[in-house]
């Protein structure tokens, strides 16, 4: 076949290896056509440049155990990156490792493709750059025994290789995508992705909604060293759902562990999302901040959370809470009273302006209003600016004892 040319896929078959695209081509799916992997293998190996699959149904050998079961790979290198390549309208499930992996590509378009029951991951990207994952209905990412981790959207990079061989992802946007069942992991994630995108999604059914967190470098294999930086997270629907384990909606964490590390900081802006039921660990939150810089936190609804609405763990310079809507906490397993906002540790500068706490009306996931603090600083060594927040709503608007807190007509 040609460069450039188009491959129609007319009729179901069974693949016990992988059909190798090694240069430009279109690849169509005829209506009710199916492959079926009959090995733990991938189905697609994408070596070449403008490459695009439409309409495609695969099917792996299942999901219920680890193995290298993959629907559509990918593969560039940091020199070579694949570009130009998008799977459309397409459908994948019973892969036992990930749906779709995209190492090293510029221009990925991934887009109305719907994935479920697979073992690690739904789609997995790694050192790509300008690409969008959009409108992808993601379920039951099951993580079976031998996967410490799994994902339903990952934007990351190889953290056993240094970052000229993998660097990071950038400019990647994860946009109206549906996430449900990833009970123990993660949702939507970036590890150290720069300039990343995660907008407009649906996750439920996650131990961790959407997190933006650091990842460890070849020569430190056991430290984080880089951190995620100018990540947006938009507009998002984060719901407990059906998962029953604790663990937050939205975490943002930068690099580094320890108390004022000088590692590098996350910077990101986390506006105008909901998050409904989650928290409810020793640290968890609807929002969960550790480790950052300039952080701002505008305008979300942190409904029905468990013990604490926005978290302010360790670590967190010059953070902005603005304008944002706490409803109805519950009480945590051995906690006697929850808290709005709370600054735990130590080493957090940060300014609360016009934020809210709301007894739940009755018809959100807490009916039974629970003691709150509006601010809660059981730490020391803090420096809070509070400004115009309504706290009329709680039972105590502001405690803390061993930190700096300034309020400017602040509420009752």
């Amino acid at each position: 076949m040609p460069d450039g040319g188009t491959l129609v896929v007319d009729r179901s078959e069974s693949v016990a290896a992988p059909l190798v695209v090694d240069r430009p081509t279109t690849v169509v799916f005829g209506p009710s056509v199916v492959l079926t992997a009959t090995a733990d293998c991938t189905v697609f190996d994408v070596r070449s440049s403008d490459v695009r699959i439409v309409d495609a149904t695969l099917v792996g050998t299942g999901a219920g155990r680890t193995g290298a079961g993959r629907g559509i790979v990918v593969t560039g290198t940091a020199a070579a990156p694949v570009e130009r390549v998008s799977v459309e309208d397409s459908h994948f499930s019973s892969f036992s490792h990930t749906a779709l992996l995209a190492t090293n590509v510029v221009g990925l378009e991934v887009v109305a493709c719907t994935i479920s029951d697979v073992g690690y991951a739904g789609v997995l990207l790694v050192s790509c750059s300008d690409s969008v994952v959009r409108g992808c209905t993601i379920t039951d990412v099951r993580q079976p025994p031998g996967y410490v981790n799994a994902y339903g959207i990952a934007v990351t990079r190889d953290e056993s290789r240094s970052l000229t061989e993998s660097p990071r992802s950038v400019r990647v946007t994860v946009d109206g995508n549906t996430v449900r069942g990833v009970p123990r992991w993660e949702g939507i994630d970036t590890h150290a992705g720069e300039s990343i995108v995660i907008r407009g999604n649906d996750v439920s059914g996650c131990a961790v909604g959407i997190a933006v967190v650091p990842c460890q470098n070849a020569a430190t294999p056991q430290e984080y060293v880089y951190a995620p930086t100018d990540v947006v997270v938009t507009g998002n629907h984060v719901e407990r759902g059906a998962s029953t384990g604790t663990g937050s909606g939205i975490m943002i964490k930068g690099a580094g562990s320890t108390v004022a590390s000088a590692s590098e900081r996350a910077t990101a802006v986390v506006e105008g999302n909901v998050v409904v039921g989650m928290g409810g660990g020793d640290r968890e939150a609807g929002i969960l901040l550790y480790l950052t810089r300039d952080v701002v936190v505008r305008g979300n609804t942190l409904s029905g959370c468990v013990t604490r609405g926005l978290s302010l763990y360790h670590s967190n310079d010059a953070t902005l809470v603005v304008g944002n809507t706490v409803e109805g906490l519950a009480l945590g397993t051995g906690a006697s009273i929850a808290a709005a906002f709370e600054v735990r540790s130590a080493s957090n500068t940060a300014t609360f302006v016009g934020n809210a706490y709301r007894v739940s009306s009755g018809s959100g996931p807490v009916s039974t209003p629970v003691p709150v603090r509006g601010v809660s600083v059981p730490g020391s060594g803090n420096v809070l600016d509070l400004v115009r927040n309504d706290w009329s709503a709680t039972t105590l608007p502001v405690y803390g004892r061993a930190s700096t807190i300034t309020r400017f007509a602040d509420g009752p």
